[in-house]
């Protein structure tokens, strides 16, 4: 599974170089994926879905929760977010024992990533060439994705459980006075309120 994959890389790419296996592209941008969609259809390529939603709602989702949960060999990513915070996002998606996660990245990494690499390997040396890109790929076994999930301080969100403004009795909050424009029949004995009651002539 491509996680964050935008316009499409590396999943479309990888999908070209391996026709035999499967690959599931992600993002939240449901624009992004539509365009990828078709560039996979105009390529032919039949190993490969799209998945519009939020990575961290996928394991759980209550209709196809089951079939991602422990569901994928490998995760791709590419600079989504913090490593410690895309581990948690996706510690439920990776098969327990062969699990694995390569994540494209530049810079400083966290030292609670750090320990657990298995394998830090620059791009230029990937593709064997100089100067290509400043970016590594980091190679994390599904135990050690755990580990730093476990200790990434990070805490799933309850689904549908966004604070709901409480609904009151309107008559309360108003008062008695009516809606905005509602017709009120008139009081005759109120005496009217003209404004000009002690308004005096002065003759010149």
């Amino acid at each position: 599974a491509d996680i964050g994959t935008g316009g499409g890389f590396p999943g479309l790419p990888l999908a070209i170089a391996y026709p035999r296996v499967d690959f599931l592209l992600v993002d939240s941008v449901g624009k992004k994926l539509t365009a990828v969609k078709d560039m996979a259809d105009e390529l032919g390529l039949e190993n490969v879905r799209t998945h519009h939603g939020r990575v961290e709602e996928l394991a759980d989702n209550p209709v196809e929760g089951k079939t991602h949960r422990h569901g994928y060999d490998a995760i791709l990513g590419r600079s989504v977010t913090g490593m410690p915070r895309f581990c948690f996002w996706i510690s439920d998606l990776l098969k327990k024992e062969e699990g694995k996660l390569l994540y494209i990245i530049g810079g400083d990494v966290e030292d609670i990533v750090t320990s657990q690499v298995e394998r830090d390997v620059p791009i230029d040396d990937l593709l064997g060439v100089a100067g290509a890109s400043d970016k590594r790929v980091l190679l994390l076994l599904a135990s050690a994705v755990e580990d730093v999930a476990r200790n990434s301080g990070e805490t799933k969100r309850v689904q549908g459980s966004g604070k709901k403004k409480k609904k009151g009795n309107s008559s309360k909050r108003r008062g008695n006075n009516a809606a905005k424009g509602q017709w009120r029949k008139r009081d005759n004995a109120t005496p009217k309120q003209r404004g000009y009651e002690r308004f005096e002539r002065y003759e010149s």
